[in-house]
């Protein structure tokens, strides 16, 4: 579309709500708009933009942190212990 719906005000690039009366131009720009938040809820950018956000923002990023971890399988949990180990052990040697 290239005119709200509501009020009648002409599309601006390519934004999914009318900036004066926050209605969507069209069903599809909706569905799009909630898959991309959808998304970026689930990438490192919308992490960032979550603990900015936050008016505690270390402990938004230990709360982050932490459902990470419990979210993290026991096989990548072990794996990521054995090379800190590892790369612990070769520090040791080396001092």
């Amino acid at each position: 579309m290239k005119n709200c719906p509501k009020c009648g005000q002409a599309r601006q690039g390519e934004l999914f709500k009318c900036p004066s009366c926050d209605v969507f131009y069209s069903q599809i720009d909706e569905i799009l708009y909630e898959e991309q938040l959808l998304l970026e809820k689930h990438t490192v950018k919308g992490l960032i933009k979550k603990v900015l956000a936050a008016p505690d923002r270390s402990q938004a990023l230990r709360s982050e942190l932490s459902s990470i971890w419990k979210n993290t399988p026991w096989q990548t949990k072990i794996s990521l212990w054995t090379i800190f180990a590892f790369v612990f052990a070769l520090i040791v040697t080396v001092l």
